[in-house]
């Protein structure tokens, strides 16, 4: 048997152990532990309390469920640590001791969090009808069991998932009635006199006034939004008639002024409550009205909201978490944005663009040269937001068509002056990002309200960063793809800009290789769609000057699928006065063929062998002698093979 002293020890070890994920020595520990507790239980049981309840607490960014759900064999000892459990916390509640009750109801409830709903049958009424009773019970403002209670109840609601049905009626009002909590802001009459030392209190500057917020009260406030949010993601459509009411009590946290943490917490509900609300909605469990589905109704109210809340929003990093729930809300729903949300909209995501331009521009100004980016450990945190600020007007743009057709005059402007020379890389990357994005929805009428915006293309091909130099050859190929008749008049300012980009004189290396081959694609859209307005056999010499491509894979198996369609639907044109292009054909597609499916599908390398098959017959035998002997020998065998099949 071990002492006291040696039973100690190991509760201490146990707990470092704990935090520092040394499962094999947990086990050593803990098993000794029970063994004592067996042969001694008096006054051992709140020492297990208080191990358990420890150890979740040591270790950045671990908790109790990683740890038991990384050690199996904590099931094992399910059995020999719930009584003891149990007996501490109806003890603690007899004798009114809501400290101990608490670190024990939060045990019992993490430990079940981690074993399982199957293992836990037998135990959940003892306490499910101790969380009753205390709900029903006037607890204190500080009262440590006021915030316990709404933790135990959203953790048995992870832990049963749909079985927490029954309890839903008693829980989900509370954490609503806690969501919703006023009176823990404190105005005294003499602000001196405050006194802060206790931590009941905390002071708070809101622009240019002090105020002092109640503690716990806002702990209690935030503890019933995560609740909320943590049932909802666990019971989806389960929540059914509570998603209405739970969003009501979230959305106007999205803009609570006195905790970032509560505001961060509603935002990240919303597309949760949408997901919900959709599913139930298509599985019958909400009841229409007016004509109107639960689920339109719910986006008509969340979406909008969460455009003001990014609108007034002054921290990046709870911004960030904004746009990625409106990115997420806005491809479920319909268009529910009408004319003046729209413009806030706009203005919310570009006052975020300009705001992360400044700092990025300040942070940068230091570093020798604008085409410079900014270090990763410097830049990470502000281009993550900045990406997906414009995720969201990508989304914002695709979903809300019809609504951000007036707007797109608008925009032109502000992707005109995130080019220019001064910005950063990384906002003219986006800019420019956003530009092939509005072209691709609006086609010709894009280009008829902002004819201007291609110049700025053209400008950025000569830019000395690859990466804008890539970008903007793209944005020119969807220009040329989409600009119909517009794009016409532009069409010399835009091969010239491109044969900067492949002329450039580190086209081909590593690092600009990339930008070459966009370039070389945007130049193959410009023949597919505008040859009939080109001097086509100048622009084809070029183009089959920079073929095949062999860096970017992607892109050369559509750029090798538009040579082929380009042989087959304009073989005079395409092949010049006596078919001068075709040696210079023939030789693309052998290094093609050569390379087997890397550069081409399977569909084009059939397409291709047809052709040249096809070409082969009509030529005369001394002209395709004279091509076949011009090629590489390895080129050359693999043409006869390719022919003689």
């Amino acid at each position: 048997m071990l002492s006291i002293e040696e039973h100690e020890l190991h509760t201490r070890c146990l707990i470092k152990c704990l935090s520092a994920s040394l499962f094999s020595v947990v086990r050593f520990h803990l098993e000794l532990f029970i063994k004592y507790s067996e042969t001694s239980p008096e006054g051992n049981c709140q020492q297990i309390a208080q191990t358990i309840t420890e150890s979740k607490s040591y270790g950045p960014g671990r908790n109790f469920k990683s740890f038991v759900s990384s050690c199996s064999f904590v099931t094992e000892y399910y059995s020999s640590i719930m009584p003891y459990l149990k007996v501490i916390m109806m003890t603690a509640n007899e004798e009114l001791d809501h400290n101990h009750l608490a670190d024990s109801v939060e045990c019992i409830t993490m430990v079940w969090l981690a074993v399982g709903k199957d293992k836990i049958r037998s135990d959940i009424e003892m306490v499910v009808q101790l969380l009753f009773s205390l709900q029903g019970s006037k607890l204190e403002e500080n009262d440590p069991m006021r915030s316990q209670l709404l933790q135990a109840w959203a953790r048995l609601g992870k832990c049963l998932g749909h079985e927490f049905k029954p309890y839903m009626s008693v829980a989900i009002p509370r954490l609503l009635k806690s969501a919703k909590i006023g009176s823990y802001v404190i105005i005294p009459e003499n602000p001196d006199d405050v006194d802060e030392s206790d931590g009941s209190i905390r002071a708070l500057i809101l622009g240019d006034r002090k105020i002092w917020i109640k503690t716990k009260v806002l702990e209690e406030k935030l503890t019933a939004c995560k609740g909320l949010y943590l049932l909802a993601d666990e019971l989806k459509e389960g929540l059914s008639v509570w998603i209405e009411k739970v969003a009501r009590t979230l959305v106007p946290r999205l803009k609570f002024a006195h905790s970032e943490e509560i505001r961060r917490v509603a935002a990240s509900a919303m597309p949760v409550l949408l997901k919900s609300s959709k599913v139930a909605t298509q599985e019958g469990y909400l009841d229409w009205s007016a004509d109107e589905s639960p689920f339109k109704k719910l986006c008509s109210y969340v979406v909008p909201a969460l455009v003001k809340a990014l609108s007034k929003e002054s921290l990046l990093e709870i911004a960030a978490v904004i746009l990625d729930s409106l990115d997420e809300c806005m491809k479920m729903s319909e268009h529910v944005l009408d004319e003046d949300q729209t413009d806030l909209f706009l203005k919310a995501i570009m006052n975020v663009l300009q705001k992360i331009s400044s700092l990025s521009r300040s942070k940068v100004g230091a570093i020798e040269g604008i085409n410079q980016t900014l270090p990763d450990e410097e830049n990470g945190e502000e281009q993550k937001v900045y990406d997906k600020a414009a995720a969201c007007l990508t989304t914002f743009i695709i979903t809300h068509k019809n609504s951000f057709s007036p707007f797109i005059g608008k925009l032109a402007p502000c992707i005109e002056l995130m080019c220019v020379k001064d910005r950063i890389v990384e906002e003219r990357r986006i800019a420019l990002h956003v530009f092939c994005d509005v072209a691709k929805q609006f086609q010709e009428e894009a280009f008829r309200r902002c004819k201007i915006s291609l110049l700025f293309l053209f400008k950025a091909c000569k830019d000395e960063n690859p990466e804008v130099q890539e970008v903007a050859a793209q944005a020119i190929g969807t220009a040329a793809e989409f600009g119909g008749s517009v794009f016409k008049s532009f069409l010399k300012g835009a091969v010239s800009a491109l044969n900067a980009v492949m002329g450039h004189p580190n086209a081909l290396q590593m690092e600009y290789v990339m930008a070459h081959d966009t370039a070389v694609s945007a130049l193959g859209k410009i023949l597919q769609f505008h040859r009939e307005k080109l001097k086509a056999e100048k622009v084809l010499r070029i183009w089959l000057g920079h073929l095949p491509l062999k860096n970017n894979l992607e892109e050369a198996k559509v750029v090798h699928r538009q040579l082929c369609s380009l042989v087959e639907v304009s073989d005079g044109e395409l092949l010049g006065t006596q078919k001068a292009y075709l040696s210079e054909i023939v030789a693309v597609y052998a290094e093609i063929l050569w390379a087997g499916k890397k550069l081409a599908t399977e569909e084009t390398v059939n397409q291709m062998i047809k052709q040249l098959k096809l070409h082969s017959r009509r030529s005369p035998p001394s002209t395709w002698r004279s091509i076949m002997l011009s090629l590489e020998p390895h080129l050359q065998k693999k043409l006869e093979s390719i022919l003689s099949s």
